[in-house]
């Protein structure tokens, strides 16, 4: 089962409190006989408030977007009680690989049939019902280039529908029978949708030579055929997990073709066109619509909120404070957690929690926001910068989720998030770093400067946020 980047994780948090100085009675950490008491070394644990400010992004102004590795998001949620709608629409090319993808010259190919195979991994939200996807071509005058990163926030003109299904989210889970010459394979979790055969016969006639020539290299395809552009156009109240960077996302047109050494034979075969990385664009509108939902309310003040709303980028998030910090004396600090529960909500089953949360800071004098400082070392990859001991940031210690599972008093089953914030906090009482605002979203993935005063680098360093497995999701 593929893994999101971008899953769009839905419920109300409430901050609960940020642990400091914690006492040396840990068995996994310290054992108390380690510091003898005639030594006169006294531990203390407290709790400190936090303060809580609710917020939403605005994917006009903040730079979200959409990187091919990252799982798309299809589909539409029309009713979640507390955050309203979504809208996810996919636009993306397919290449038939630098050469000309059929067995035969133009006029000696029949078409068949023409099926675009999406790679469906998993579905957020309700997958009983049912949802109309819609596939349009990209208008071939639209701006879509490989070399950019588009904002999801970024729409595509079209030109003409090529096809549509409509389709239970959940049946994709049963597997079926698909001819693909000359072999029958079982195959499941795909959408298939058959297009139009005007399509594929247009692929047919396309050539390698002449006016015509689309296969003679891909950009010239390109050319020729700017994208797809899928959509959820009729009911729904779910987004579906796409992934373009894999081979069951795929073009596959079925044709017949004279054979070359026996032009009175008819052979039968399947030529693919497949999203090629660096090599075809790719991009992932999503659009929040709030309007008449409780996560307005007290949106963008200064007025503290009790309760604080998580959804996914493009969607909520929440500046914290912690004044006590200030007042805390000098001292060793064993360790220091901010940690953040979900409140129980009979929609939990459809729209779960988010898996991935994190935090960082806001420096005011540089006027931007960057990684905690003394939690992230930072070492340099292939091409670009890394942080390091990130695993260690979350104290649930999973290299596959941000949270641990627990329940409330009346036994409902609920998240709880837990940061590690030990060494920032023992330089902030030891007056090396300030005490910075801090601020907790549930990023699909995030890039930030190092957040020490004197960084080994200067670029940003994206932040490998787990994959988290979706067993935890509702099936």
């Amino acid at each position: 089962m593929k893994y999101i980047a971008s899953a769009l994780g839905i419920c109300a948090l409430t901050i609960v409190l940020l642990v400091s100085c914690n006492k040396i009675n840990l068995p996994t950490e310290m054992g108390q006989d380690l510091i003898p008491p005639v030594d006169n070394i006294h531990t203390f644990d407290t709790t400190l408030e936090v303060e809580t400010y609710n917020g939403l992004f605005d994917p006009a102004l903040d730079s979200f977007r959409s990187i091919y590795t990252h799982t798309k998001l299809l589909g539409v949620i029309s009713n979640d009680p507390l955050f309203g709608k979504t809208d996810g629409r996919i636009f993306f090319q397919v290449s038939p690989g630098g050469r000309s993808p059929f067995k035969n010259r133009p006029g000696s190919l029949y078409l068949d049939s023409v099926v675009l195979v999406i790679d469906h991994s998993f579905t957020y939200g309700d997958t009983l019902t049912p949802q109309t996807i819609q596939v349009s071509e990209i208008d071939p005058s639209s701006d879509f280039r490989a070399d950019s990163l588009y904002g999801i926030n970024r729409l595509f003109s079209t030109s003409n529908i090529l096809g549509s299904k409509t389709f239970i989210p959940r049946s994709t889970s049963d597997s079926i029978k698909v001819i693909n010459y000359p072999d029958t394979n079982t195959v499941a979790r795909q959408i298939r949708i058959k297009l139009d055969p005007a399509f594929g016969q247009r692929l047919l006639d396309y050539d390698s030579t002449g006016s015509n020539n689309a296969y003679g290299s891909d950009s010239l395809f390109r050319i020729k055929f700017k994208g797809f552009a899928l959509q959820s156009t009729g009911g729904g109240n779910g987004l579906m997990g796409v992934y373009l960077n894999d081979a069951t996302t795929h073009l596959a047109v079925y044709y017949r073709y004279n054979n070359t050494t026996t032009p009175t034979d008819i052979d039968t075969a399947v030529a693919s066109f497949y999203f090629y990385n660096g090599a075809n664009a790719s991009s992932n509108y999503i659009s929040r619509n709030y309007s008449g939902t409780q996560v307005l309310t007290g949106m963008g003040d200064q007025v503290k909120d009790p309760i604080v709303y998580m959804q996914n980028t493009p969607g909520t998030y929440t500046n914290i404070r912690i004044p006590g910090l200030a007042a805390l004396p000098n001292c060793v600090v064993h360790l220091a957690e901010l940690q953040a529960q979900s409140i129980y909500d009979v929609s939990d089953t459809i729209f779960s929690a988010p898996p991935n949360v994190f935090v960082d800071v806001y420096d005011s004098t540089a006027a931007k926001f960057k990684l905690i400082p003394s939690i992230f070392g930072v070492t340099q990859g292939t091409n670009e910068y890394l942080i390091t001991n990130w695993e260690s940031f979350y104290s649930s210690n999973s290299v596959n989720q941000t949270f641990t599972s627990t329940t409330d008093p009346s036994g409902n089953r609920i998240r709880l998030w837990r940061f590690n914030i030990t060494r920032y906090l023992q330089n902030v009482v030891a007056d090396k770093i300030p005490a910075y605002s801090m601020r907790m979203y549930a990023p699909a993935a995030t890039t930030l400067p190092l957040g020490d005063l004197v960084p080994a680098v200067s670029n940003n360093m994206r932040v490998p946020l787990p994959r988290p497995a979706f067993t935890d999701w509702p099936a």
